[in-house]
């Protein structure tokens, strides 16, 4: 029992590297094998439960043979023999009704892994089919909704539309009565006044400050077009003068240094602080030297 159980286990390792059976289905037929008594060779057992065709089964039989020579005849007594025989005989008449008249070839009473393997297939293939059944069922109303919505292009215009209509408000500027008008034009008109006199004054930068901080106050670019093109001008024209002087006053700085007046340079740069603004005091240190 020891010799055949060894090449039975040698046959299922074989069986398995063939890919014909898992370990489990190994492990299950082998076992099976053994409950019925070892009928015969394992190799033979196997093929008429289709579990593995002939022959492969006869190859995989003359290999081991060839490696472990003949398998050893069990003892057993002439009745037992003949008994077994007859038992045999009758088990694989048996066995060959079954296999005729199943028509798969494989018996389904002693090959529980076979059977569990169709019935597994069979479950997972009726389960797909309903599967699909209810997707088809599911996206059916689905399909049928999209058609009744909108279309993309549709959507898009009536955005496109909503957002040129915001932008069309918020262009929109308020309307301001006469007196509104006229009180604009007369701080305008100040803060322009104010900047002239600090540029006559030599504090340019304060000027153009002032002028700035009127036109934030009145709204700044919300304001009135003309009111707006007129403090904007103002604006403008200070800014071309303070760009003048600091050109003209760093022209002098420089000339300053380069006679190595440290007191003239000096006092030059307090002047362009006070006609264009500390940054530009900044900006004459740096060019200047």
């Amino acid at each position: 029992m020891g010799m055949n159980t060894s090449r039975d286990q040698i046959f299922c390792k074989i069986a398995i590297q063939q890919g014909l059976w898992s370990e489990a289905e190994a492990t299950l037929f082998l076992n099976q094998y053994i409950s019925e008594g070892s009928p015969g060779r394992f190799g033979d057992w196997a093929s008429q439960q289709g579990a593995v065709p002939p022959a492969m089964a006869t190859r995989i039989d003359a290999a081991i043979e060839k490696k472990m020579g003949p398998p050893k005849p069990r003892p057993s007594t002439a009745s037992q023999g003949s008994t077994s025989g007859r038992k045999a005989n009758k088990g694989r008449s048996s066995r060959r009704k079954r296999k005729g008249s199943g028509g798969l070839g494989i018996d389904f009473e002693k090959n529980p892994v076979q059977t569990s393997i169709y019935l597994s297939c069979a479950v997972i293939v009726i389960g797909m089919v309903f599967y699909v059944v209810y997707q088809f069922q599911k996206t059916d109303p689905v399909r049928e909704s999209v058609v009744t919505q909108e279309s993309p292009e549709d959507k898009a215009k009536k955005e496109a539309q909503a957002k040129a209509a915001a932008e069309v408000l918020a262009a929109q500027k308020p309307d301001f009565s006469e007196e509104e008008l006229r009180g604009m034009d007369n701080v305008i008109n100040q803060a322009v006044a104010d900047a002239r006199q600090f540029l006559r004054d030599g504090k340019l930068a304060k000027g153009i400050q002032r002028l700035e901080t009127v036109r934030n106050d009145l709204g700044g670019d919300d304001l009135p077009e003309a009111q707006k093109t007129r403090i904007d001008g103002q604006i403008t024209e200070l800014n071309q003068i303070r760009v003048d002087t600091y050109n003209d006053l760093l022209s002098e700085y420089r000339e300053a240094l380069s006679n190595s007046n440290s007191e003239d340079a000096a006092d030059l740069l307090d002047e362009i602080e006070m006609n264009c603004g500390s940054e530009f005091r900044a900006r004459a240190e740096k060019e200047g030297a």
